[in-house]
């Protein structure tokens, strides 16, 4: 996820280290625990969005972006293959950019330049915008660990929160990527469509300073029997960033691995 040049200050303020970081590390590093009542959250809302996985999507739209005291706005592209490859481009007038996820590598490009995040920032650049893929890819893996936090109403909306995260228990050189792969998700009472996601992106342990990120998701809509939210906004740091404003969505287009390349 391509930060804007504005909150890269950011990330030398915000400097929230808890004193009990160390355990929380160690607790989502331990053996793969499964809360039956997330899972089944996580499951409803995948039935919700669609009967079966789309094999693609693809989607475009307008973006705004706040920069500190100013905006502006462009087209956005956002792809997905399969439920572990995703694209997201944005075009401002200025500059193009993109974050490229494969398989837990990724890529991220500003113009013409191109940078390999370290693994603490790739874990969560998996583009959580068409959440229905992020959802199956941790139901899927027998890696990721789910928990009930409990019911909250969100904007007057009856709410069910969760947590999940990848332990990386099968391989134990990355144990230690469990509490950057952390994400809460509250998901709607009522229709169990996503209603908000939440991480904090930081590029190591310890001192490292964090970015607290949140989407939140609204006017779902029904494109080839696959509910699509069509306006998504996206907070840094507890302050307004993006607002997306989908105008099209194709599935099943034919997209190859060549789209998704890292290297």
């Amino acid at each position: 996820m391509c930060l804007p040049r504005t909150y890269v200050a950011v990330f030398f303020l915000v400097l929230t280290v808890p004193a009990f970081a160390q355990q929380a590390a160690t607790a989502l590093q331990s053996s793969v625990q499964r809360d039956p009542q997330a899972v089944a959250l996580v499951q409803q809302s995948v039935a919700a969005m669609a009967s079966t996985l789309p094999s693609d999507s693809s989607a475009t739209g307008i973006v705004t972006i706040v920069e500190g005291s100013t905006s502006s706005s462009g087209t956005i592209q956002i792809l997905t293959r399969g439920t572990t490859e995703t694209v997201e481009t944005v075009t401002l007038s200025a500059v193009q950019r993109s974050v490229i996820f494969s398989n837990g590598d990724a890529k991220e490009v500003v113009g013409s330049q191109s940078t390999n995040p370290s693994l603490e920032l790739a874990v969560s650049d998996q583009c959580p915008d068409f959440p229905l893929p992020l959802l199956l890819a941790a139901l899927n893996s027998p890696d990721f660990a789910f928990r009930y936090v409990g019911q909250e109403t969100l904007d007057s909306v009856a709410a069910q929160h969760i947590q999940m995260w990848n332990t990386f228990s099968s391989n134990s050189h990355l144990k230690h990527l469990a509490l950057f792969s952390l994400r809460d998700i509250w998901f709607d009472a009522t229709s169990s469509l996503p209603l908000k996601m939440s991480y904090t992106r930081r590029a190591g342990k310890g001192a490292t300073p964090a970015v607290p990120v949140e989407i939140s998701f609204a006017n779902f809509t029904k494109v080839n029997g696959v509910l699509y939210p069509f306006l998504i906004h996206k907070s840094l740091n507890g302050t307004p960033w993006q607002t997306i404003t989908i105008e099209n969505v194709s599935f099943n287009t034919g997209l190859t691995a060549s789209q998704f390349q890292v290297e």
